[in-house]
């Protein structure tokens, strides 16, 4: 029985036992190593600033430290898919481990220890340190393990692109490189423990465990075996610090990077066209139109799949892959990016006047551009320098029309991203491109827009007919009584969709009931314009948000109300680029108040199964999501049930990004594929907070022939229902009615409505 030394003590190790000489060949070999990974840091970091406009996110640093303690160290949003999280996490957190454990001995060995005589890994902290660092080297092990079982055995879709894997020969020397320096470096713990068999290195248990495996071994043999494994495990470990910069490894440099520099602006903000009279094209048509900061994003894309994963435009059988979009900008950024560093290099070479006079020599500089056109033809998928880049197009080759349109700005993509990146607004800057620059767009968004321009709304109907849904109810404008204090903005569905007035009514009669002092604009009200800002027409945009803004102001509108969540989110989070600064809310919130303060009862019993679907505009960009439950958890015998795909992860219905106006012609419609979501669930009623929603479901309840069995209902009806304050109308006797012409002409209609 092994006696463990629990006392502080002297209990320690030889840093270099058995390879006190070989520090001779391994400094020059460690100092080399750091060499190659600083310069390709340094080559990388002119890949970084070769293209690109310029971007500083160097604001708000306190906050920007949090994302990366969080986000970074922590792994938060890695962590939010389980599974894959726990393997990255074993994998991070054992790396990271073993790191700060061998710049512990480090320090202790060249700097504390001979400089200072401090010696802190010895005694009951020995003991610790060597539990701790055997602990995650075996966690480590198997979150490799995993990773292999994962990339190569079960090789699920979101790593690879329609059902075929992506792997490279760089993903595998990652994983054995690190599955090698990790087992070479228990056998050595296991030789060392075996030949000098100190009792507390029991805390090694890892180690003392493996050295068992060599009982009946010569000593001498076993000496030889360590100094042979000593320097495997070196020269390995030198060569993966080496490695860092040349492979997917620098996103331990860059994913971290990226989550500091990520924005913090509201969730999918897109940043407005300030220069419209001036510049000569519009979006993003070529890569340096891109910010710098954006084209960092390509390189701290790891692949994981997390994007495309959730991607209704992916899942339902589009082009669309917000990760192969990010990589096909990666692989023509480090296409293009060599040629504008030697045009760099060669403006540098001619002299500041520009006419060939060459620049004072500089030795530094020339020896490193040797340098690089070595490596040009030495590494990987690098070009030689001043080769010329390949004639694509960014908007229409590199990225295809079919995937740029089938985006619905859903936000899935950067919800998920674990490395923070930001996809929709580059997607919504290459379709500005196409729009504004090249007027390229689908013929359904050219009615659509011309729709907007002549009647401020995309169906075309006329503008005087705005109000009309309200007159019945006693609903004044602001230009009637502006002394209210909501504003509450229709929106086009709300007030021309047959379906969406039916939506604007019930919301209006539980404001009534509750005694809530609101008005509408009418028909001074227009378009919030957020199918045109994201369909790309920025222009037309910023005119309808611009003409709003001016009337609400002139009104002094404080507060609004809003129940479709793009125009929410427009007026909330866009407008304000504009001056338009007001109170927005959505209306679940007012009814979620409302029945928290007691000013509405809900006293009619809910009929059926429920579930709930979370808008993307109202949940993944303006997290509400507890709202629109607390509501129908209020409604008596509420029998709620959720989808498979709910709260972030929720399944889009296919109408945002402008899509709601264009035909879905390829794979499956997204909004069917949400419907066969609900309907699993058993419901007979799905219930939204979006007109788009509700329009997309109801007409896939009919496509998938489930009329009988379920409906769509926004949950302003639901609630007004529950209200129980509608009066019903007696029953008519048909019969008894008078035979006359006014009666023979309504008899056919209701027979066929019936």
């Amino acid at each position: 029985m092994v006696q463990v030394e629990f006392s502080v003590g002297n209990e320690g190790r030889q840093v270099y036992w058995n390879a006190e000489s070989f520090g001779i060949l391994f400094y020059p070999l460690a100092a080399l190593a750091m060499a190659i990974f600083a310069y390709g840091l340094y080559r990388r970091w002119q890949l970084w600033v070769a293209l690109g406009k310029p971007e500083l996110r160097f604001d708000k640093i306190p906050q920007r430290i949090k994302l990366l303690l969080t986000n970074g160290l922590l792994q938060v949003k890695t962590f939010r898919d389980l599974y894959p999280g726990i393997i990255h996490g074993l994998i991070f957190f054992g790396f990271l481990v073993l790191s700060i454990g061998t710049a512990l001995i480090a320090k202790e060995t060249y700097i504390t220890g001979p400089l200072l005589g401090w010696f802190f890994l010895r005694g009951g902290a020995y003991l610790v340190f060597s539990f701790l660092m055997d602990l995650f080297g075996v966690l480590l092990l198997v979150g490799i393990l995993l990773a292999i079982d994962r990339r190569y055995i079960r090789k699920p879709d979101r790593l690879g692109y329609k059902g075929v894997p992506e792997n490279t020969p760089d993903d595998a020397i990652v994983l054995l490189l690190l599955f090698v320096i990790v087992v070479t470096g228990f056998i050595g713990e296991a030789l060392r423990i075996y030949v000098t068999h100190p009792s507390w290195e029991v805390w090694s248990f890892a180690g003392w465990a493996l050295a068992k495996a060599f009982a009946g071994v010569d000593p001498e043999t076993a000496r030889a075996l360590h100094r042979a494994n000593w320097w495997i495990h070196a020269l390995l470990s030198l060569g993966f610090i080496a490695y860092i910069p040349y492979s997917r490894l620098l996103h331990i440099v860059t994913t971290p990077a990226n989550h500091f520099l990520a924005s913090l602006k509201p969730a999918g903000a897109i940043e407005p066209i300030r220069d419209f009279e001036t510049a000569e094209s519009f979006g993003v048509g070529k890569l340096e139109e891109f910010t710098k900061k954006q084209i960092f994003d390509s390189d701290a894309c790891t692949r994981c799949g997390r994007c495309q994963d959730g991607c209704p435009a992916y899942l339902s059988g589009k082009p669309l892959s917000p990760k192969k979009v990010i990589q096909d900008l990666k692989t023509y950024w480090l296409a293009q990016a060599p040629a504008a560093i030697a045009a760099r290099k060669a403006a540098a070479a001619a002299g500041p006047d520009g006419a060939g006079t060459p620049a004072k020599p500089n030795l530094l500089v020339n020896s490193l551009s040797k340098v690089d056109a070595l490596v040009d033809q030495v590494v990987k998928g690098a070009r030689c320098a001043g080769e010329p880049p390949a004639e694509k197009a960014l908007v229409g080759e590199v990225i295809d029309l079919h995937e740029l349109w089938a985006c619905t700005n859903c936000l899935y993509c950067m919800e998920h991203c674990p490395a923070s990146i930001e996809h929709v607004p580059k997607i919504v800057q290459m379709r500005q491109y196409k729009v504004l620059t090249e007027a390229d767009f689908a013929p359904e968004l050219q009615l659509t827009y011309r729709n907007m321009e002549n009647n401020s709304n995309p169906w075309g109907i006329g503008a005087h007919l705005r109000g009309d849904w309200a007159k019945e109810l006693g609903v004044k404008t602001l230009a009637e009584d502006p002394a209210v204090e909501y504003l509450f903005f229709v929106g086009c569905s709300g007030s021309f969709d047959d379906r969406g007035k039916k939506v604007s009514t019930a919301f209006a009669k539980i404001l009534k009931a509750a005694g809530v002092s609101f008005g509408i604009l009418g028909t001074e009200e227009g378009c919030c314009g957020d199918s045109a800002m994201r369909g790309g027409n920025e222009y037309l945009y910023q005119t309808l948000a611009q003409a709003n803004i001016e009337t609400m102001k002139g009104y002094n509108v404080r507060k609004i109300i809003c129940t479709c969540p793009h125009g929410y989110n427009a007026l909330k989070k866009d407008y304000p680029h504009f001056g338009g600064e007001f109170e927005v809310y959505h209306h679940t919130e007012i009814i979620a108040d409302l029945i928290a303060k007691g000013k509405i009862t809900l006293k009619k019993s809910a009929a059926g199964a429920f579930t709930y679907h979370d808008s993307c505009f109202l949940g993944r960009y303006n997290e509400i999501y507890d709202e629109p439950r607390r509501i129908l958890k209020a409604i008596p015998g509420m029998k709620l049930t959720e989808m498979e795909r709910t709260l972030a992860k929720s399944f889009c219905c296919g109408a945002g990004g402008a899509r709601m106006w264009m035909e879905e012609d390829i794979g499956e419609r997204i909004n069917n594929l949400r419907t066969d979501q609900a309907a699993a669930t058993g419901a007979g009623t799905v219930a939204v907070g979006c007109p788009f929603c509700l329009t997309m479901l109801s007409d896939g309840i009919k496509d998938r022939k489930q009329e009988e069995t379920m409906t769509a209902l926004d949950i302003a009806e639901i609630v007004w229902r529950a209200m129980d304050l509608e009066e019903e109308k007696p029953a008519v006797d048909v019969c008894a009615l008078p035979s006359s012409g006014a009666a023979d002409s309504a008899a056919p209609s209701e027979g066929n409505a019936g």
